[in-house]
Order: C-alpha cells, then structure tokens, then sequence
C-alpha cells in the first residue's frame, strides 16, 4: 500500500478498517504516477480549493479529484435541471462544500457507490444522503475515529496542498445520516437525466453502481477502476463479485463510459466484458495466479484482482 516504512502498519489498518488497498499498483512512491497523463484532455476548473482537482468532463458531469493522497479518490457531481446529483464525498481532508457550490446552486442528493471512508467522508457537509439499507452501510453512518483512522492518514500518505485546516492528529470520518434509502433498479431523476441504482455487492456488501443511460456512463465506484481492485477483506465477497460482474456487462451496449472512483476517469466500457471474462478465469483451476499471504493476485490486462485464498467461491 504506502510504499515506504508505514507498509505494513498501513495494510493491516485498510483490511481491518476500510477494506481498501493500493489503487496504483506501482513500486517506488506512490505519487511517482502524477500527474497522470489521462487527466489533460479535460477542462480544468478552478474552484479556489487547491486539495482538489476539479475537471470538466461533459457540460453537465464534473469529476472531483484528490491527487494528493494515495488513495487518489474521484467524485463525481452530476447536474440535472433541477437537482444535481454528488457521486460520494471522498476522505474528508478538504472542504468539498466549497468546490461545490462553485459548481452548482442546485439541491444535492449525495449518493455514496458504497460505505467506505473514502468515498463518505464527505457525507456530513451536505443535508440530503441516499444510500442502502445494509447493516454494513448503516455501522458505517456512525464514522470512524480518529484512533481507528490514525494508521490510514500519516504524513507518507499525503503529496502536497494539505488545507490548513487539516491535521494528522485529528483526522476522523464524521458520522451522517441516511435520509433516503434506495433500492435495486431504483430511478433517481435529478431532473430530465435519470440515474439508475443497480445492487453490485463484492467489494463490499453495499456496493453500487450508477447507470447514467441518457449520457451512456456508468459509475462503478470499486466495482472497477484499472488497478489492483480488493476482494480480499473479511466482508468483501469475490462470489458476489462473480454475480456482480455479470450484472455489470448487461449494461455493455447501453453505456460508452466508466467512470470508476480511483486515479482515472471515463474509461472505455469495454472494461465491462474484460472484467466479467476475469471473474471466469479466476474460478478456472488452470488460471495462474501470484500466491501472497492468504490472498491470490490475478492479473489482467489493465487491471487486477485481489482475492481471498483459498478463494471464496463454492466450488473450492
């Protein structure tokens, strides 16, 4: 995970307490990837909140980027005609509120892909949060501590443009409240730009995906990013995964665009096929894998998957 001295004090916090991993997939340090090349064939914004990158993707569709923590969380603010729509709230380092408001004066409905700090972070700055009635979703709302926290945010975890306001020795995800609870094919119209919510659980038991047909994206959260994606933690589930990733490919011919949670954005659909063949491979015997300590690493091409060993799938 962080690449240098806090690697193991920091793995064993992410598997324990947020489930999450190294997104990069890359030796040396972290931010040796930066600034990704990916990111400039979009309009930068600037919102007067340097923690963040904000990047016009489409006329209506921003993504929000936090490049400077390893984790390098995007966020997603879709603009309807009467709503907009916040697809997660990231860490809470910065002051997401503010960028925002610079965006939008609509209402927001925070939607979260699923419950882990780094995508809710943000929950409590903003008066309207949907989310899944799932026991793991609802512990989540309660926040972490700043002692559950302390190992996940060190000074080795962090580039550049730390806020002021911020500091190590107070770092904590705040609790919030659900307002809405949403359900599977559940239609959220923000006005004239329906998303749909589709139940994708694996990475977590409360994984979601957002399916924006009428501009052909599909917002996947940790469902996909082209990286190392984590199947490995205690309530992550590579046989809902399996089921998951099935669910995902039905949506193939009616989305253009993924628009994943970590490092890059708008990745071609094509991913959608690619992933479902993964989960395949891996229930396949013959299928090499990097055997690590109680985990499998499968690799393919432009991502990979992390899984329990011995795999948790019913066939062995």
């Amino acid at each position: 995970m962080i690449r240098k001295i806090t690697l193991l004090l920091l793995t064993a916090f992410l598997i324990t307490a947020c489930d999450k991993g190294d997104k990069s997939g890359a030796q040396g340090n972290w931010y040796d990837a930066l600034p990704r090349e990916s990111w400039s064939k979009f309009e930068k914004i600037d919102t007067g909140q340097n923690w963040f990158e904000v990047y016009k993707l489409t006329d209506n569709t921003y993504a929000i980027y936090e490049p400077y923590q390893w984790q390098e969380a995007i966020s997603y603010l879709l603009i309807g005609s009467e709503k907009a729509m916040l697809v997660d709230t990231l860490q809470g380092i910065g002051n997401l509120k503010a960028v925002t408001d610079k965006l939008t004066n609509l209402p927001i409905i925070v939607m979260n892909t699923h419950s882990h700090y780094d995508h809710v972070s943000g929950n409590w700055q903003y008066d309207t949060i949907y989310g899944v009635s799932n026991p793991y979703t609802l512990d989540n709302t309660k926040g972490h501590s700043h002692e559950e926290m302390k190992a996940g945010m060190t000074p080795d975890t962090v580039w550049k443009n730390l806020p002021d306001t911020f500091s190590f020795d107070t770092y904590e995800s705040k609790p919030y409240n659900i307002d809405k609870f949403v359900e599977d094919g559940e239609i959220i119209d923000i006005g004239g730009r329906p998303i749909e919510v589709v139940y994708t659980p694996g990475h977590s038991p409360d994984s979601v995906i957002l399916v924006d047909k009428q501009n052909r994206m599909m917002f996947t959260g940790d469902s996909f990013y082209p990286a190392p994606i984590y199947l490995y933690s205690e309530k992550a589930s590579f046989e809902d995964f399996f089921i998951s990733a099935q669910i995902m490919f039905d949506y193939h011919d009616q989305v253009d665009y993924l628009m994943p949670g970590h490092n890059e954005t708008m990745q071609p659909a094509a991913y959608l096929n690619k992933l479902r063949q993964a989960t395949m491979d891996i229930i396949n015997p013959s299928t090499r894998y990097i055997q690590g300590d109680k985990r499998r690493t499968y690799q393919f091409d432009g991502f990979s998957i992390i899984v329990k060993d011995p795999l948790d799938f019913g066939i062995r």
